[in-house]
């Protein structure tokens, strides 16, 4: 039996497994901005610049389309089926279809923010409530 692990282990193995990526950066990609003026707002990737840039825009109208730098953004499992550079009206009904800001505040990430976006809107009074309600400090 010795023999046979030792001949196992010099033997060239050859190993299938799945792919471990699943988010990558693509046009119709829905992005999480984290930091700069679009922080915490979730933005669609529209075009590719470079390796670090992208274009991105969000349904909204009075959204202008704008460059963010791929290390500012965390991009999510969602997608919207679109081509490059749609404009408005196509983007919003694409977006529609994916309904994609609702997958995402359902989703465990999505209520993460929104219960740290909650605390940080608490007034200290609040949070002396919450602890209070919790039984206070244990002795």
């Amino acid at each position: 039996p010795l023999e046979d692990q030792t001949r196992r282990t010099h033997q060239k193995k050859t190993y299938f497994c799945a792919m471990p990526f699943k988010r990558y950066v693509e046009i119709g990609r829905v992005a999480l901005v984290k930091c700069g003026p679009l922080e915490g707002q979730l933005v669609v990737i529209v075009d590719v610049i470079n390796m670090s840039k992208m274009l991105v825009d969000q349904p909204s109208k009075n959204f202008k389309r704008q460059v963010v730098h791929l290390r500012d953004t965390r991009v999510t499992d969602y997608k919207v089926e679109i081509g490059r550079m749609p404009d408005k009206s196509t983007l919003a009904g694409a977006a529609e279809d994916a309904d994609y800001a609702n997958l995402f505040a359902s989703s465990a990430w999505g209520q993460k923010l929104a219960k740290r976006k909650a605390k940080a809107a608490m007034t200290d009074f609040q949070r002396y409530q919450k602890m209070a309600s919790k039984g206070g400090k244990k002795k």
